[in-house]
């Protein structure tokens, strides 16, 4: 697990000539430290010497982590988690790949765990974060670009029957917004009203308060239908402990055509 994560390379011996016109430097040292593991002893005695052409033909396939490995290095077809340590060695690039490959084979429902929440629409998203708040857990919105979370709160009291103009209410910052923000606290928490404070990394010292309240309305214990909702910015001056009581969500741009595709027919 160590190699997988770190792969700490060894340049000596250094690449041999003729391995060099398509082997990199980095990935023949990544070899000389994946024959320190047990299994791996003889690799790059193979690489080198046995049958460099055949691994060149590997090496350069498309999806080298769906293809054998040439002579007894096939026998990784049957050890998916040391095959990970060749590809991380030969071809990082696929890396990625390849762990998404092994965590849905090997794991039971894998496919949940790569997938995710990527055929829900971020509405779907918030809607089941929603159901695991309670008062004393805020959902904490981490702003990206074009995202606008009051409207997706709105939308979400709208699918559970609460009129947004009158048991939502949103804080932005600004001067005398702190004084704002506690008298609205304290409604939402006495009469079960949803409070959302926007853009909260600009309040750093408001914040401090806000983890004090928090504790005080878990101790005497809120109104049942009590939310409270935050977005702000990437920030290290949001409290570790404020974002570690919170379900913390985020609404990315999708990178790839096919990610772009499977959000657009979620919204569908």
């Amino acid at each position: 697990m160590q190699f997988l994560l770190f792969c700490t390379p060894k340049f000596d011996p250094p690449n041999p000539p003729h391995l060099k016109s398509w082997l990199p430097d980095n990935a023949w040292a990544s070899c000389q430290s994946l024959i320190s593991i047990e299994l791996f002893e003889q690799f790059s005695n193979h690489l080198e010497k046995e049958a460099p052409s055949r691994f060149k033909d590997w090496y350069n396939e498309l999806t080298p982590e769906t293809e054998k490995l040439p002579l007894d290095w096939k026998k990784l077809e049957s050890m998916p988690f040391e095959k990970l340590l060749v590809i991380r060695s030969l071809r990082p690039d696929r890396i990625t790949t390849a762990l998404d490959n092994f965590i849905r084979k090997t794991l039971p429902k894998g496919d949940d765990f790569v997938d995710c929440d990527s055929t829900l629409s971020f509405n779907d998203v918030v809607l089941s974060a929603y159901w695991d708040s309670n008062t004393i857990t805020p959902i904490y919105f981490i702003l990206s670009a074009g995202a606008n979370p009051v409207r997706d709160v709105e939308d979400l009291a709208r699918s559970q029957s609460l009129d947004p103009k009158k048991m939502l209410h949103p804080v932005a910052p600004g001067e005398g917004q702190d004084v704002v923000a506690n008298n609205k606290l304290d409604i939402g928490h006495r009469e079960g009203h949803w409070v959302m404070l926007q853009n909260v990394h600009l309040m750093p010292d408001f914040l401090t308060e806000l983890e004090k309240k928090l504790e005080l309305y878990a101790a005497e214990g809120s109104n049942p239908g009590f939310r409270l909702f935050l977005s702000s910015d990437p920030n290290n001056a949001i409290p570790i402990g404020l974002l570690e009581k919170s379900i913390k969500l985020t609404n990315e741009p999708p990178q790839g055509l096919r990610a772009n595709m499977k959000r657009a027919i979620t919204f569908f």
